[in-house]
């Protein structure tokens, strides 16, 4: 049998915006350093962003991304700039490592036409489960995060207990301000990439997580998503104790919003007829592992929610820890012409105000459970 995995690292930061930018700074200052040089790179390269994004200055969309982050949020601002501060990286660095997926489709939409990449690749596969479809009445978040493999060493869980927002629990990278989590209203916030054609200078999408993440409702979470000025296209899942969830498809010109009325299952391609306008065509492997991802994930639920008649805890760890074929695994490491891995998985119950994660491909017993506080 394979030694049990270990969960990502985990610290507890609490004080106000300020404070826990420095603490987050001061705990991986050379992580943070190596993640912002890696995808400072990793957005001019034409695997992410395009032929021809090799000739293109990313310097003044940084610097524009982070006018738009200083307008949209004082405190996820000031976080920033502590955290700046404490790990000499520059904020608008970090903006890029945390924001990276965002950042190229502004990257890439700043070229001669909006230029799809050479093979965009998928990241993370992601479902949303309703207390209708629950084995235990408790409504669930679950997703893997997949991502190139050298961002795999710096994931972490974060738990911040600020002074000035709400109490969460964060999966994260060293110098990101928040991927995915939950807060102690219950509110959980998941996300899987999409590559757009109508990216643009704006808010990169983990403020957005974090600003969502101060809301007591689904419903708040998905208005604060409309009002944002997007750089980048993603899927966001939103999901409350009272089982009110939302997939949306949203991009800087488009939002596709499907409530939650059973069970959902999402990967890296657009499904609404409106966002798959301003798609980025995805080809060969990257198409591949897109859509066998969702299909399994589909044949998964639906297998399991026959079997027995509800879906619970232990079988959206099961499923977040599902291999399979290559091009169809929900969990897979890097294959030939698809560089990418899956770093880590979380599952979220709202009514317990808790966050399940595991690192790389984690087996159900492989998940260390964060829990808050209920309000």
């Amino acid at each position: 049998m394979d030694p049990p995995v270990p969960a990502p690292p985990h610290l507890t930061l609490t004080g106000d915006s300020p404070a826990i930018g420095l603490a987050h700074g001061r705990s991986w200052p050379e992580d943070i350093a190596q993640l912002a040089e890696e995808r400072t790179r990793l957005s001019r390269d034409a695997f992410w962003a395009g032929q021809g994004s090799s000739r293109i200055d990313v310097a003044p969309i940084a610097q524009a991304c982070w006018d738009a982050q200083q307008r949209y949020d004082e405190r996820t601002t000031a976080e920033l700039e502590a955290m700046a501060q404490a790990s000499g990286v520059p904020a608008e660095d970090l903006l890029i490592a945390g924001g990276f997926t965002d950042f190229v489709d502004a990257v890439r939409a700043a070229g001669s036409g909006p230029v799809p990449p050479d093979n965009d690749p998928g990241q993370c596969t992601a479902v949303l489960v309703s207390t209708q479809a629950s084995a235990d009445g408790r409504p669930y978040l679950a997703q893997t995060w997949d991502m190139h493999p050298s961002a795999t060493a710096h994931l972490r869980v974060l738990t911040l207990r600020p002074t000035d927002q709400p109490a969460c629990v964060l999966l994260t990278l060293a110098g990101c301000v928040g991927m995915t989590g939950i807060n102690h209203y219950g509110v959980a916030v998941g996300i899987n990439n999409l590559a757009t054609r109508d990216g643009r200078p704006g808010v990169l999408w983990p403020s957005v997580v974090r600003k969502m993440l101060r809301e007591t409702s689904a419903d708040g979470a998905l208005r604060v998503l409309r009002e944002t000025p997007l750089a980048g296209a993603h899927h966001y899942l939103i999901l409350d104790p009272q089982g009110v969830g939302y997939s949306v498809e949203a991009t800087p010109t488009r939002c596709a919003i499907t409530p939650l009325l059973s069970v959902l299952a999402h990967t890296n391609h657009c499904l609404a007829e409106e966002a798959v306008a301003v798609e980025a065509e995805k080809t060969g492997p990257a198409s591949e592992n897109t859509r066998g991802r969702l299909a399994s994930a589909r044949v998964w639920l639906a297998k399991h929610g026959d079997r027995l008649h509800r879906l619970g805890l232990r079988d959206m760890l099961c499923l977040t820890g599902a291999d399979g074929d290559t091009s169809a695994a929900i969990c897979h490491g890097p294959y030939a012409g698809y560089d990418i891995e899956t770093g880590g998985a979380v599952v979220m119950s709202p009514v317990d105000r808790a966050l399940d994660a595991g690192w790389r491909r984690p087996r159900p017993d492989d998940f260390a459970a964060y829990t808050l506080a209920a309000t």
